[in-house]
């Protein structure tokens, strides 16, 4: 009897652990596949864009690569064929299926082509974030009357309730309500041109909420934007911080 129960327990605690590793082992997998990779893209007008992408990299084979800019729905490429063996993937446009890309992988680690369809040629460049991509994203502006500007139209696109979208999910297609993240991007794009995710104006904002509720976010803009105990003067009462920061800085 006694030698039945302690099978029983040695066999339960033998699957509790299987089923831990295989857990941990799970988690672990999926963690590594998941990546968040940058560089460039062309868009239908000839711009070189700052370009965001969601991959799935499996040994050597790239086999999801999805275009997520920032503001911007995300486009799922279609993967036609990785060869590992002379490094490169070749990939259709979304709903575009005649417009190709071959993108070889460099020593360096990146991938680079063209999608052509007869008519475009646009270039595409993908790979891991480095100076270049913080370069392209404005992580070296100095704050400046520019930076305060677009805090201020910032301030304008949330001026009422109505305005203010509290279900942020990064993809801004509204002109007529915003969450903190979008009404950013929008400024940024009305003053400046574009939308770069460190530049001083976005940088402020940021810090201004880590310094009022510090280590109470971990995606600051949009969890914060989010929050149900944030209400519209919280959130200009931050906004004004981080013009106030801003200008201090200048000076």
């Amino acid at each position: 009897m006694k030698s039945s129960i302690l099978k029983t327990k040695s066999f339960t605690f033998f699957n509790s652990l299987m089923l831990f590793f295989l857990i941990l082992f799970c988690t672990n997998v999926l963690a590594q596949k998941e990546q968040l990779w940058f560089g460039t893209y062309t868009d239908e007008n000839g711009k070189v864009q700052q370009g965001r992408y969601n991959i799935i990299k499996e040994d050597r084979a790239l086999t999801k690569i999805v275009l997520a800019p920032y503001g911007n729905t995300p486009m799922e490429f279609t993967i036609i064929k990785n060869d590992t063996v002379k490094r490169f993937v070749e990939i259709a446009w979304p709903e575009k299926p005649e417009r190709i890309a071959t993108l070889i992988q460099y020593t360096n680690g990146y991938y680079a082509g063209n999608f052509e369809d007869g008519t475009k040629i646009l270039p595409m460049v993908i790979k891991k974030f480095n100076f270049q991509d913080a370069q392209l994203q404005g992580n070296w502006f100095e704050p400046s009357e520019i930076e305060v500007k677009i805090i201020e139209n910032t301030i304008k696109l949330l001026d009422t309730n109505e305005n203010w979208n509290k279900s942020d999910n990064r993809i801004c297609d509204s002109d007529s309500s915003y969450s903190l993240f979008c009404a950013l991007y929008q400024s940024s794009i009305q003053v400046d041109g574009a939308y770069r995710h460190l530049r001083p104006a976005v940088k402020f904002v940021r810090d201004a909420i880590q310094e009022k509720y510090p280590k109470k976010y971990d995606h600051v803009l949009v969890d914060f934007n989010n929050a149900e105990d944030i209400t519209l003067k919280e959130l200009h009462e931050i906004l004004e911080l981080a013009k106030e920061n801003l200008t201090t800085a200048i000076k």
